[in-house]
Parts: structure tokens; sequence; C-alpha cells
């Protein structure tokens, strides 16, 4: 349920982004405006960027939620075996199932608000790029002269 939730989002966000570029052959309007050209590509940049971030918090949220899955396999096995009357056994089994509440509670408190996080600042990026230049082309010189001396502000 979790996992499918943030699926959606992250395949909403990149569903928009690719609108976002298709349109941009569709229509032939061309940007002009140094200063216009020079959003645009900072947008794209903080694009980049923030696809890394979402990335990586979806390869950080895959790795806890395939640990988190092994313990419970592990958990499954070693529920069988143990001997209740033993009451190391007993001890050690419940251990395990901390480390499984722990684990779980880390996902939710932590790794999934950190990857929602990333999803809505990318969605974000993607909706200004599309507001501002969406459906548009460079004029390449103007382009050409702003590429040379771009800074864009850090994201």
């Amino acid at each position: 349920m979790r996992r499918t939730m943030i699926e959606r989002t992250l395949i909403a966000g990149s569903l928009a982004l690719g609108v976002a570029w298709a349109g941009a052959a569709a229509a032939q309007q061309v940007i002009v405006d140094p200063q216009q050209i020079a959003q645009c590509l900072c947008l794209e940049q903080t694009l980049a960027q923030r696809a890394g971030e979402m990335n990586a918090r979806q390869g950080a949220y895959d790795q806890r939620t395939a640990d988190l899955d092994q313990l419970d396999r592990r958990i499954a096995r070693e529920r069988a075996m143990v001997n209740e009357s033993d009451p190391v056994q007993v001890a050690r089994f419940r251990d395990l199932v901390d480390q499984r509440d722990r684990m779980a509670g880390d996902l939710d408190r932590g790794v999934i608000g950190d990857l929602q996080v990333a999803v809505g600042r990318y969605n974000e990026t993607v909706a200004q790029h599309r507001t501002f230049c969406g459906n548009r082309f460079y004029e390449q010189n103007v382009l050409d002269r702003v590429r040379m001396t771009l800074v864009c502000p850090r994201g």
C-alpha cells in the first residue's frame, strides 16, 4: 500500500515532466529574452538535481523495505523453531521482533517522509518549468551567450 502510493506519485511526476518536454516540440514559440532563457536553464539544472535527490531517496526507501522484508521472512522462519519453554530463545525472538518494529518505525517516520518531500520538490520544479519554459524553444544565439555566463542560484 505504502509503496504503491509513492510509486504513483513518482510516475505522476515523471509523466508531468514528459508532457512538459513533449509539449515543447509541438509548439513553435521561441524565447529570445536572455533573462528568461537563463531562468529556464537554471530550472533545468534544478530539475536534474531534484531528480537525483528523488532517486537517492527512492533508493533508500527501496533498500529499507528490502531489509524489512528480509527481516519479516527471518521472523516467519524462526517463529516456528522457537521453543516457548526456553526463556533465552523467547527473549532472542522478542528482540528480533523489536528490531523489526524499530525498523518499520524508522521507515514510517523518516524514510517515507524524506521521499515524499523529494517527490514534492521535484514535482514543484516540473510545474515551474512547464509554466515558464514549457512549449517554447530558445533562440540559439541568445542561448549560446547566456550559457557562457550562466550562474544559477543554489536551490
